[in-house]
C-alpha cells in the first residue's frame, strides 16, 4: 500500500506492489488488510474498490472479481464504508457518485481508500499521481499482512521517502514492542 498526502487530503492506495492478477479471495484479503492498515494510521476507511465498470455493468472478467469481493466485504463487515466495483472518477467525486448511484454505501462520504483490481492499474495509478502532482507526498510501499514488519524503498527514492518509510518502521517497532509487553 502507498499513502498519498495531498492538498485534497490523505489517501490510501492498495495493492500497489504485490498481487499481479488477484482473484476474488485475494481482493478480499487486500481489502481487509487495507482497512486494518488505514485504521492503524488513525483514519476511518471509506473504501472504493475500483474497476473499469460501475456496479455490475460488466458481467465478465476482472469487474466480476471486484464485485464479488465487495459483496463479501459488505456481508461480513456491514459497518465498513465500502462499495464498488466503480470507476475512479465516481470514487473520487462524491456528488457525481451520489447522484448517479444513490444506493451506494458511500452515499455522502468522501472516499479516502482506493483498492485497485490489479497490480498494473494500482502501480500505474500511484506513479501517475506522483508524476502529475509534485506537491503530493507518497509514503510507501507499506507491506501489509506479514508476520513481521518489513520495509523497503524503491531505487529512485528520495531522502524524504527514506525518512518517511523509516518513520513507519519506527511506529511498527513501537507497536510490536507494546504487543510483546502485554
Amino acid at each position: 500500500m502507498h499513502i498519498l498526502n495531498s492538498k485534497k487530503g490523505t489517501f490510501f492506495l492498495a495493492d500497489t506492489l504485490i498481487n499481479r492478477h488477484p482473484d476474488t479471495n485475494t481482493l478480499i484479503d487486500v481489502a481487509r488488510l487495507t482497512e486494518h492498515t488505514v485504521r492503524f494510521f488513525n483514519h476511518t476507511p471509506v473504501m472504493a474498490m475500483l474497476s473499469y465498470s460501475n456496479f455490475g455493468t460488466d458481467t465478465e472478467g476482472s469487474p466480476v472479481k471486484v464485485h464479488e469481493a465487495v459483496d463479501y466485504m459488505q456481508q461480513h463487515y456491514p459497518d465498513l464504508a465500502i462499495d464498488g466495483e466503480m470507476q475512479v472518477n465516481f470514487a473520487m467525486n462524491r456528488e457525481m457518485r451520489d447522484k448517479k448511484y444513490p444506493f451506494t454505501r458511500l452515499l455522502g462520504k468522501d472516499v479516502n481508500t482506493l483498492v485497485f483490481p490489479n497490480l498494473s492499474s494500482a502501480n500505474s495509478g500511484y506513479k501517475l499521481l506522483q508524476a502529475m502532482n509534485t506537491d503530493a507526498e507518497l509514503i510507501g510501499p507499506i507491506q501489509m499482512g506479514l508476520n513481521k514488519p518489513i520495509h523497503f524503498t524503491d531505487f529512485e527514492s528520495s531522502v524524504r521517502d527514506i525518512v518517511n518509510i523509516t518513520a513507519v518502521a519506527v511506529i511498527d517497532a513501537i507497536v510490536d514492542k507494546k504487543k510483546a509487553e502485554q
